[in-house]
């Protein structure tokens, strides 16, 4: 009952207020935290550090004393001889321990008294410990300075520890404040580079449509018929061209054949003009019969006559009636061959011309130019959707690096003032639409 009595007019402690911070008063406000920070640690570390001091002069006072002391009487004479041989050795070693002495600003003063420390601790637990017999008032004077030094040192630790973290939290916090600044430097390019690309996107769109719809136009006019008639007549001429060759090629392999052999019969008869001949009609026939090189025609003539002679005289045999109708007499494979080779240039010629003639037409500028025009198009808004695509991440990248770093600063802040802060982060513009 008292209980509740108690707790019911128990007067309620004010809430701590929470610190409200602009983004532009944050870095003078740090500034000031820094220097509170700096000067609680001179503050806090004066009276460990005037411990210290004393500690270390009281250490250098007994280690002077035990360098002359006899030591206690009643010790046994092997444990005196012990002690005696480790005296000098312990307090010369302390003697250069203790002659460093710590000074500057708190963090090297600590530094320098805690490499102090350490160095005592080895030494009392070394050579120190076969001394306590003999000298048992000195050694505990040495123990009791040795843990005072440690634990002003410790009090030392604990006061940097919290003021490394203070620093911490500032350094994070003027990180973060940086990055918001440079974020919100960056945003508005972002944003910028989204509206042209999305135009340069919706442009190279409404272009390729028009060229789109300019190409069906062109189709259905009556000009883009005479087109359709020439690409038909091409087409014919291809079909024809195709079966000229195919002629051709036949008079070629049966020519070649036969001229193979007759060289062969020439040779081993040792008609060496009848051998050359031949050849040089072989090597013609089996190149390119149009590439102005040499005369087919006119070396085929110049072989018939010693070819049909090995034929008469049975030397050369016919495979067929191919064969032998064209070997028939001096005129059928010449002829052939010059019929051949003309009908199928005369085609050629006809080919380019028509084409000429089809490069000219009006609707095939107009095609081939809307072609062209919708290729670049496509280039265009390929560019312009990667370029949008780049600058939206950069913009989701931007927004996600502005909510964590100003959620970063908050709880730095709150951390250095030891209380809820709240800081007026500004929102970044609405994504660019």
């Amino acid at each position: 009952m008292f209980k509740q009595l108690r707790d019911l007019f128990r007067r309620a402690e004010p809430a701590e207020e929470t610190l409200e911070l602009s983004f532009d008063a944050l870095p003078a406000w740090l500034d000031a935290r820094e220097e509170e920070i700096e000067n609680d640690l001179l503050n806090t570390t004066a009276p460990s550090r005037e411990a210290i001091a004393g500690a270390l002069e009281s250490l250098r006072g007994v280690v002077a004393r035990m360098e002359t002391a006899e030591g206690a009487e009643e010790v046994p004479p092997r444990l005196r001889d012990i002690s005696k041989k480790a005296l000098p050795g312990f307090t010369k070693s302390m003697a250069q321990i203790l002659a460093r002495e710590p000074s500057g600003d708190p963090e090297a003063f600590y530094a320098v008294a805690a490499e102090i420390l350490k160095n005592a601790i080895r030494a009392v637990k070394g050579q120190g410990k076969y001394l306590s017999a003999l000298y048992p008032d000195e050694m505990k004077e040495v123990r009791t300075g040795v843990r005072d030094l440690g634990r002003e040192i410790n009090t030392m630790t604990e006061v940097i520890a919290r003021v490394r973290a203070d620093r911490q939290d500032v350094t994070v916090a003027r990180e973060s404040y940086a990055s918001l600044l440079r974020v919100r430097e960056e945003y508005p390019a972002a944003s910028a580079r989204v509206l042209e690309s999305g135009t340069a996107l919706g442009e190279a769109e409404r272009g390729r449509k028009e060229a789109e719809e300019s190409l069906a136009a062109l189709r259905v006019r009556p000009e883009y018929g005479r087109l359709q008639e020439v690409d038909g007549q091409l087409r014919d001429l291809d079909a024809a061209i195709e079966e000229a060759g195919r002629e051709l090629a036949a008079l070629r392999a049966s020519a070649v054949h036969v001229f193979r052999k007759a060289e062969k019969v020439a040779a081993k008869a040792g008609e060496a003009d009848a051998a050359r001949a031949v050849e040089r009609a072989l090597n013609a026939c089996t190149g390119s019969l149009m590439d102005g090189r040499e005369d087919p025609i006119g070396l085929t003539v110049a072989a018939m006559p010693p070819i049909l002679a090995m034929i008469g005289r049975g030397d050369l045999l016919l495979k067929n009636q191919d064969e032998v109708r064209l070997f028939s007499d001096p005129d059928t494979l010449p002829e052939a061959m010059r019929r051949a080779l003309h009908r199928e240039q005369e085609l050629a010629g006809r080919r380019a011309a028509l084409q000429e003639s089809r490069a000219a037409l009006p609707a095939v500028v107009e095609e081939e130019r809307l072609t062209k025009r919708l290729s670049e198009l496509a280039r265009e808004r390929d560019a312009a959707v990667s370029a949008k695509d780049r600058a939206e991440r950069q913009q989701e990248t931007l927004r996600a690096t502005y909510a964590a770093e100003r959620e970063h600063l908050r709880s730095a802040a709150a951390a250095l003032a030891g209380r809820g802060v709240e800081v007026e982060v500004p929102d970044l513009p609405p994504p660019a639409s």
